[in-house]
């Protein structure tokens, strides 16, 4: 039975056109590995599939396994659509994109063109969300820097805010979630211009998602502009708000359309941000109180 199983899947098995194609698709399945599920559901069949995949080269692009991992992501991202993550979503569409691409026996150019395509659209999208959302009127992310954890050593080193302080409007806001009541508010510790940084920090980072943006949407594939903006903006906003999962597929789908001169700036950046899991500012503070 294992041999027919084994047998069939070998039959779909294609080697890829070029070192390219054979670089995408491996970075695509380690994020699938790391990142690609929504659930326990998914996450068991992906990570065996993708991992087995990793490990025997000749499955890297097997047509067959590339649609089993569509389907499953389709099927099992349907059923929490408004609920997951947006990368999640936009990875989706780009394991759809591959699996097409693999089926259709598409030159690597079309690969490259698509995936230049839904980065200035993905970058479009989200400049266009956040104006919507009112992401460009002040105090959008002043309040968050006052008491998300994230953004505490950001705030500490801005206003220098003893850490404390900041970890009781964290606390105290929390309560509020946990314990809602009307008219209810707590006083948060900040300082007028740390108002004025995050704003400009604000219309600062619209502006160049929209640079981003029209000069994917805009510019010859072969240019390296765009892929210079595309790996400043990924260091500059993710070091900052650690989403590793939409970081990491904004880079694979950089890797995928980029000159192969420049792909390792893409790889090494894709390597760098794999820190920002890390608990930097828990670190720093640890160390600075144990001098």
């Amino acid at each position: 039975m294992a041999k027919s199983v084994l047998s069939f899947i070998n039959r779909f098995n294609v080697p890829p056109n070029s070192a390219s194609e054979e670089l995408i698709l491996k970075f695509s399945l380690i994020l699938l590995v790391l990142d690609g599920s929504t659930g326990w559901g998914l996450d068991v069949f992906m990570r065996i599939i993708c991992v087995l995949m990793l490990a025997f080269n000749k499955f890297i692009s097997n047509k067959l396994l590339w649609l089993l991992i569509a389907f499953l992501m389709v099927f099992f991202n349907s059923l929490q659509f408004y609920n997951i993550d947006n990368h999640k979503i936009l990875f989706m569409y780009w394991v759809i994109l591959l699996t097409f691409y693999l089926w259709n026996n598409k030159n690597i150019d079309y690969l490259r063109s698509n995936a230049k395509l839904m980065v200035g659209l993905v970058m479009l999208f989200a400049v266009f969300q956040k104006i919507i959302n009112e992401f460009a009127i002040p105090g959008f992310l002043h309040g968050r820097f006052l008491f998300d954890g994230r953004f505490m050593l950001i705030t500490h080193f801005i206003i220098d805010t003893p850490y404390e302080e900041l970890v009781n409007n964290r606390n105290s806001t929390a309560i509020l979630n946990l314990l809602p009541i009307n008219n209810s508010w707590v006083s948060l510790s900040s300082s007028a211009y740390m108002g004025k940084i995050l704003y400009a920090f604000q219309i600062f980072g619209l502006f160049f998602e929209g640079l981003v943006a029209f000069l994917f949407l805009f510019t010859k594939r072969k240019s390296i502009i765009k892929d210079i903006a595309l790996i400043i903006f990924c260091i500059g906003t993710y070091f900052i708000f650690p989403v590793i999962g939409f970081s990491s597929i904004l880079l694979i789908m950089g890797i995928a359309q980029s000159k192969i001169q420049f792909r390792k700036y893409y790889v090494i950046t894709f390597i760098l941000l794999q820190f920002i899991v890390v608990p930097w500012q828990e670190l720093i503070f640890y160390f600075k109180n144990a001098l």
